[in-house]
C-alpha cells in the first residue's frame, strides 16, 4: 500500500467536485430518484443544473466551515468524465467515524468501478483520515451495493424495517460498518494469498 496514490487508481481518479462544471452531470443523475433523494436529503425529483450548482456550492461551503464532510468527484482515469460521487460525511473525528456515500452514474459504472473506488475509499479513510469506523446506510433494493460493501468486509449492524421508499415500495434500511482492525486483517489475508 505504501507508494500507492490515494486519489488515482487503475481505472478511476478522484478530484474536487466543481459546482460550475459538474452541475449539469449531477442534474442528469437526478433522474435516478434514489440518487436524488439521497443527495438532496429531500423527496426525490428532477433538479435543474442551476439548482444543483447552488446546492453544491452551499454544501461545499458548509463542509469547509464545519470540517465535517469531504466530497470527491470520481472520474474515469485520465479524463474529466464524472462517473461517480464519493462523500465522507457525518465526520466525527473525536469518535474516528464517518458515513460513506457512494453513488455512480449507472449500474454499469457501479459494476466497472465500484470495487476499486470502495478499496480506495477504505484506504483513504483508515490510513489518511485515521478513522476507526466507516459506515453506510443502504436500502434493501440496492442489491449490487449491498454485495459490493459485503465483499469489502462490511458487516450488517442494524436493519430498520420498511424505512426506505423506492419505486412505489417500502424496503428495509440496512446499516453496515467496517472497523479498521477488520479491514487490516482482510488486507493481510489478501496479501498472504
Amino acid at each position: 500500500m505504501i507508494g500507492k496514490s490515494l486519489f488515482i487508481g487503475e481505472l478511476t481518479e478522484w478530484t474536487a467536485l466543481d459546482p460550475e462544471k459538474d452541475a449539469a452531470v449531477i442534474s442528469n443523475w437526478t433522474a435516478n430518484l434514489h440518487f436524488s433523494s439521497q443527495f438532496f436529503q429531500k423527496p426525490a425529483r428532477l433538479y435543474a443544473a442551476h439548482e444543483v450548482k447552488k446546492f453544491v456550492k452551499e454544501q461545499l461551503k458548509e463542509a469547509d466551515q464545519k470540517k465535517n464532510e469531504f466530497v470527491f468527484a470520481v472520474r474515469k482515469k485520465g479524463t474529466k468524465e464524472m462517473v461517480g460521487l464519493l462523500i465522507f460525511a457525518w465526520l466525527q473525528f473525536s469518535q474516528q467515524s464517518a458515513r460513506l456515500f457512494l453513488d455512480f452514474e449507472s449500474d454499469e459504472s457501479l459494476d466497472l468501478y465500484g470495487e476499486e473506488v470502495v478499496d480506495m475509499a477504505l484506504r483513504y479513510g483508515f490510513m489518511e483520515m485515521s478513522l476507526h469506523r466507516i459506515w453506510v446506510m443502504l436500502s434493501g433494493h440496492q442489491e449490487k451495493e449491498i454485495g459490493l460493501f459485503e465483499a469489502a468486509g462490511f458487516l450488517r449492524e442494524n436493519q430498520r424495517r420498511e424505512a426506505s421508499f423506492h419505486d412505489g415500495r417500502f424496503y428495509d434500511s440496512l446499516g453496515y460498518a467496517l472497523l479498521k482492525p477488520e479491514w487490516k486483517k482482510k488486507q493481510q489475508m489478501e496479501v498472504a494469498e
